[in-house]
């Protein structure tokens, strides 16, 4: 088995592990902080959003920063920098005597964390071109089977042994995969790296090139789009099933369900990029989840409703790592930190705004409407990668 190859099993796991002690407090952080003093409604909603915002945010600030110090200073260090941190910062909220204190680690777990895009970068610096798909696709999946334990498990453990213990698990688990990184991870030189002819030396000013910043903009929406219905999923399914009863547990189920589909999407369809042309899987899968998601507006049926949202999700789900893997391949190894750096920003800007969009939606439409904006948001990305493909194909035959 060649380094590469190891690199990406042993960051898909760790990955798993990392980003499940990551998720340990996604469903007990409202609950928490309610013990800390904060009993109004209104009040602990305003905490609750600014506690989600925040890292999101400032996380987007910061990828490029640390994408170029990965450039520099190289790719495993990066990994370890960002896990050390999150380790830290989670053992620290269960010390936390008030919600400013959680709000200031929050916002510190923003500016020095991001195991996602380091593990990315190291992965997309040290595999060939001609794996990049496949590499990136199986990556992915690691996100969203991370995501899927985490919560599960960290709510099970806040039942039964209290938050702040769970904070302490949630820890000591990213703690492993910091323990297994720095042991199994063996960073490969860029130079040793054959890049294809085309690619590109990259830089902050590259992304204004016209070429890189139509697909920043496709990561942006596709971002955009995607989150926008998972926040209003709760209440979406509450008035399709006309009770408040047995939500929160059926939305967990869709969620883990969401997560598990879109992982097999990363190991199956993500993979064809490799063979095909990328940027006509993207238009293809861009608009097939468009056409499924367009259904959900117009279906009264509940399993009907969740039926066609998956199938969007499956096929949405191979976009994310088939785009980072044509950005990477036109982009010299030596830069492909600051290439995921950028990457996350324009992702992260897309998760901001894309809950106060849904709002908007919710408040002068409905809450049904906010699906049939989810599948005209892809339809317009899928719109805007089609045309751009077209453009490219006539620069190339030009040349």
């Amino acid at each position: 088995m060649e380094q590469w190859e190891k690199n990406l099993y042993i960051c898909w796991f760790t990955q798993i592990i990392s980003l499940t002690g990551f998720g340990f407090m996604l469903p007990f952080i409202p609950l928490f902080i309610q013990t800390l003093g904060i009993t109004s409604s209104t009040e602990l909603r305003v905490w609750v959003g600014l506690l989600t915002a925040a890292p999101s945010l400032l996380m987007g600030i910061m990828a490029p920063i640390w994408g170029i110090i990965s450039d520099r200073v190289g790719r495993k260090i990066m990994m370890l920098r960002a896990m050390s941190a999150g380790a830290i910062i989670i053992s620290l909220m269960a010390l936390a005597q008030n919600v400013q204190t959680v709000l200031i680690l929050r916002i510190c777990q923003g500016l020095f964390t991001g195991t996602i895009t380091a593990s990315a970068t190291l992965v997309a610096s040290g595999t060939p071109r001609h794996k990049l798909s496949y590499a990136l696709g199986l990556l992915s999946s690691s996100t969203y089977i991370g995501f899927s334990f985490g919560p599960f498990i960290g709510g099970l453990c806040a039942e039964f042994l209290g938050y702040r213990i769970s904070f302490f698990i949630g820890s000591f688990i990213i703690s492993i995969g910091l323990i297994l990184v720095l042991i199994f991870i063996k960073e490969i030189k860029a130079e040793d790296v054959p890049a294809d002819t085309g690619a590109k030396h990259f830089s902050l000013q590259v992304i204004f090139r016209k070429s890189f910043f139509i697909l920043f903009l496709i990561m942006f929406l596709l971002r955009f789009s995607r989150t926008m219905p998972v926040t209003f999923l709760p209440l979406y399914i509450q008035g399709v099933r006309g009770t408040i009863k047995g939500t929160s547990a059926i939305t967990g189920i869709i969620l883990a369900l969401t997560g598990v589909v879109t992982a097999l999407s990363g190991f199956t369809v993500a993979r064809l990029g490799d063979k095909h042309d990328r940027l006509m899987l993207l238009a293809a899968f861009l608009g097939i989840g468009a056409v499924a998601a367009f259904p959900i507006f117009f279906t009264g049926s509940f399993l009907w409703s969740i039926f066609f949202y998956l199938i969007a999700i499956y096929f949405i789900g191979a976009v994310n790592p088939i785009l980072q893997s044509h950005l990477s391949s036109n982009v010299h190894p030596g830069n492909r930190g600051v290439l995921f750096g950028l990457l996350t920003s324009a992702g992260n800007i897309g998760w901001f705004f894309s809950p106060l969009a849904g709002s908007a939606i919710a408040i002068y439409w409905s809450i049904k409407h906010i699906f049939l904006f989810f599948s005209m948001s892809l339809f317009i990305t899928f719109l805007i990668i089609a045309v751009y493909r077209i453009h490219m194909n006539r620069v190339e035959k030009t040349h």
